[in-house]
């Protein structure tokens, strides 16, 4: 059955909540802390977010220093509790927001610390300092002083360190509590590679230490680039460690969840939105301790999903009898903004969503127009390019640069090592990379191998596809703000 149209004013309703309800994009890269009705958690997360997981991997916007942020506020815990109770999150442990992306923080050293203390004492000491003071270590433990002294006490005193370390564990023990310590960020800990890697594998390393304690625990995130970087994982018995590892990874079901879950709980647009859920599939949100709470169907039940979706952006992606050739909204705009690892961000998707409504036109007869959807996804785009470009690789822009708008995809390899060869690319990215001048971020890891190895390095981040055929394909999340064209596909932006 055609869906039906919406009436003007609702529609105009229901794009207000689609742009105000989402997560807004923080280049940044810190948590929206908002209001806990605004929390979905995946059902997959419910290992992530389990005490016993000591590493946590997540692309960039999946949703880290969300969860390095939320784990720690009560409220959240609380409402996780409430709401999704098969995550089993319990309320008997206590979080500690150690590193992350905030600028300052009195539970650890910041960056400019950092590189102070390394001038003296070893990565390992300072985390362990960190650990004491995180974990309210009595005296003689200096928790008062400055963290050159802390650090310093860990190193002179050793065995007192290890004696307030058992009594603190045999406390919690006591009282049935479990004290987690939180990491994020760990790409800020400095502004050398060459500082993160030591600072970061000693980080992984006492998280498995702690691990020997009944009560303490480290909860650390990271990008999948950090552990794939053998000098950061290359320590004895990183897999056990490792083995643990949680993913925050997101399925199209998971995105369109935690769509619904906000926009059910906009201020306005909310109460037309339950209304309308109601109406396309016969499934209620509930009230749980004043937050709206997403049917459990609609957590995963893509057709009832792609049924409530289609009354708001209607069933094609463009009108007439044709438009089913082009796809339907539910699948369309996920399989856009798919990476080459087949992964979703939740930011790119919430970017998408909300350009798409702020895109509309004011007298479309759905909350979301087809052609709004792919300027959605051109802005998705815009956004995913440049957090890749400007904050984790600026080296990927200095390769892709030459190759703006003179490629079509999916196209032969070679096309690629020509363009790098007529424009010295990859000489030049060694002379760059040799000064340093590309600073903290992880350079490529294959350019010895030329352009063979950097391709290399591109798909092992996502940005490039190889098919069967050994062409190479570009998906659109990628495609569109680096400039390449696709016979057929979105227009890549200019």
């Amino acid at each position: 059955m055609r869906y039906q149209d919406l009436p003007m004013s609702e529609a105009a309703e229901l794009r207000l909540a689609l742009t105000e309800s989402l997560p807004t994009v923080d280049q940044a890269g810190n948590a929206d802390m908002r209001d806990p009705a605004f929390t979905f958690v995946p059902p997959s997360h419910a290992k992530a977010l389990d005490v016993d997981s000591s590493v946590v991997e997540g692309i960039r916007g999946s949703g880290k220093s969300f969860w390095w942020e939320h784990l720690a506020s009560d409220a959240h815990r609380s409402y996780i509790e409430s709401a999704y109770p098969d995550v089993r999150l319990g309320s008997s442990f206590d979080a500690v927001q150690a590193f992350g992306a905030q600028s300052i923080s009195t539970q650890a050293p910041s960056q400019d610390v950092l590189t102070a203390l390394l001038k003296t004492y070893s990565a390992r000491a300072i985390w362990r300092a960190v650990l004491a003071h995180c974990a309210g270590f009595g005296s003689p433990f200096p928790a008062s002083a400055k963290w050159v002294e802390r650090v310093k006490w860990v190193v002179e005193q050793p065995e007192e360190f290890d004696e307030l370390l058992r009594v603190k564990d045999a406390q919690l023990d006591t009282n049935g509590r479990t004290l987690v310590v939180l990491f994020d960020a760990l790409d800020r800990l400095a502004d050398e590679w060459t500082t993160i890697r030591p600072l970061a594998r000693a980080l992984l390393q006492l998280a498995l230490d702690v691990r020997s304690t009944r009560r303490i625990r480290f909860k650390v995130f990271l990008r999948p680039d950090m552990l794939q970087d053998k000098e950061i994982i290359g320590f004895p018995d990183a897999s056990k460690l490792l083995a643990r590892k949680a993913e925050l990874r997101w399925q199209r079901a998971d995105l369109y969840a935690l769509m619904f879950q906000c926009v059910g709980n906009a201020p306005h647009g909310g109460v037309a939105f339950r209304q309308l859920t109601t109406e396309a599939t016969d499934q209620a949100f509930t009230l749980v301790n004043n937050a709206w709470i997403l049917p459990r169907a609609l957590r995963s039940d893509e057709k009832l999903q792609e049924r409530l979706f289609e009354r708001l952006a209607g069933s094609a992606m463009a009108s007439g009898p044709s438009g089913y050739k082009r796809g339907k909204p539910y699948t369309w705009l996920v399989n856009h903004l798919l990476d080459g690892l087949g992964q979703v961000s939740p930011r790119s998707y919430s970017e998408a969503i909300r350009h798409a409504a702020q895109h509309t036109p004011s007298d479309a007869q759905t909350a979301l127009h087809f052609r709004a959807i792919q300027v959605g996804v051109q802005a998705a785009s815009k956004i995913r390019v440049n957090e890749v470009t400007t904050e984790d690789y600026p080296w990927i822009e200095f390769v892709m640069q030459p190759l703006r708008g003179k490629l079509t995809v999916p196209c032969a390899a070679d096309d690629f090592e020509q363009l790098w060869v007529k424009n010295h690319t990859i000489e030049q990215l060694k002379e760059q990379l040799a000064q340093s001048s590309l600073g903290v971020k992880l350079p490529p890891q294959s350019l010895n191998r030329g352009s063979t190895g950097l391709l290399d390095d591109l798909q092992a981040l996502g940005l490039i596809e190889r098919l069967r055929d050994q062409r190479i394909q570009v998906p659109d999340v990628y495609r569109l703000g680096f400039g390449f064209g696709r016979r057929g596909g979105v227009k890549p932006l200019k």
